[in-house]
């Protein structure tokens, strides 16, 4: 008996957005039955929706992205190290007219500029598959060395209590006075200054 032929109209109803909706419901816990009732069609209808959803879910998981990812890299490996071969040995042509024949001739040299980004790329490449170091050894020593900062912290009022006390040790000291340095009076005197001082006074 040859299968039936699936017509336009079947083909619409199994993209409708209703096998999604029915999928979220019996996620929410609402029953098959329930959905039928609500939607006035037979619990066998519902029951489809679901599974149809759950095989495309299935098929669409990150475990199943992350295979397809990888083949996908893997597969172009190849063809990415012999695009990257040629990048790193790529030339260019230049035309040049021999003087004795007064034939063109053509050269090749080397394309620095293509290589060199060549270069950048295998660098990236590196970088990115060196190993870092794990960030949890960092983070404990950071965490001891803010606990022993702050152990051997003072509290605010402790370090008011502080400032107070060496102020009122500093009151306690004798007044003195700031006069000029001697250096400065010995140059003075040098310079004939302070001879013109005492004949104006």
């Amino acid at each position: 008996m040859p299968s039936p032929v699936k017509t336009l109209s079947r083909t619409k109803r199994s993209e409708d957005a209703r096998h999604l909706m029915r999928y979220l419901r019996s996620k929410a816990n609402i029953s098959a039955e329930q959905q039928a009732k609500a939607e006035n069609v037979s619990v066998k209808t519902i029951k489809e929706s679901i599974k149809q959803m759950e095989i495309y879910e299935g098929k669409n998981s990150e475990g199943q992205l992350s295979l397809a990812v990888r083949d996908l890299i893997i597969s172009a490996i190849p063809q990415a190290k012999e695009t990257l071969n040629g990048l790193l040995t790529a030339t260019t042509t230049y035309e040049r007219k021999n003087l004795k024949t007064g034939h063109i001739e053509y050269t090749h040299e080397a394309d620095k500029v293509t290589r060199l980004e060549a270069l950048r790329v295998v660098k990236g490449m590196a970088e990115v598959m060196i190993p870092k170091g794990p960030a949890v050894a960092l983070q404990v020593n950071q965490t001891n060395q803010t606990m022993a900062t702050m152990g051997s912290a003072e509290t605010v009022e402790e370090r008011i209590r502080r400032l107070r006390s060496k102020q009122a040790e500093h009151n306690l000291l004798p007044p003195v006075t700031v006069a000029v340095p001697d250096y400065i009076d010995e140059r003075r005197q040098s310079d004939g200054f302070e001879d013109e001082e005492d004949d104006e006074d």
